[in-house]
């Protein structure tokens, strides 16, 4: 997961912690855990703030660990 690019793009979208907590459904304090890795985002959750956010590849930020490097822009 690259939190860096998530947090970002919320800037950059203008997306406050408690405004993409209050879009997604769920606490501001349930939202924190998972941007300071300390809890996962759901496949549904980040489906959901890739809409919301307008995120085009959402795999860069969601599976970062998981894609290889030379297949990384």
């Amino acid at each position: 997961m690259n939190i860096s690019k998530l947090k970002g793009k919320m800037v950059e979208k203008k997306y406050t912690q408690k405004k993409l907590a209050e879009e997604l459904g769920m606490t501001v304090q349930a939202l924190n855990a998972k941007l300071n890795n300390r809890s996962q985002f759901k496949i549904e959750e980040a489906v959901k703030i890739s809409n919301i956010l307008q995120i085009e590849e959402p795999g860069e930020i969601f599976f970062d660990n998981y894609i290889p490097k030379m297949q990384r822009n």
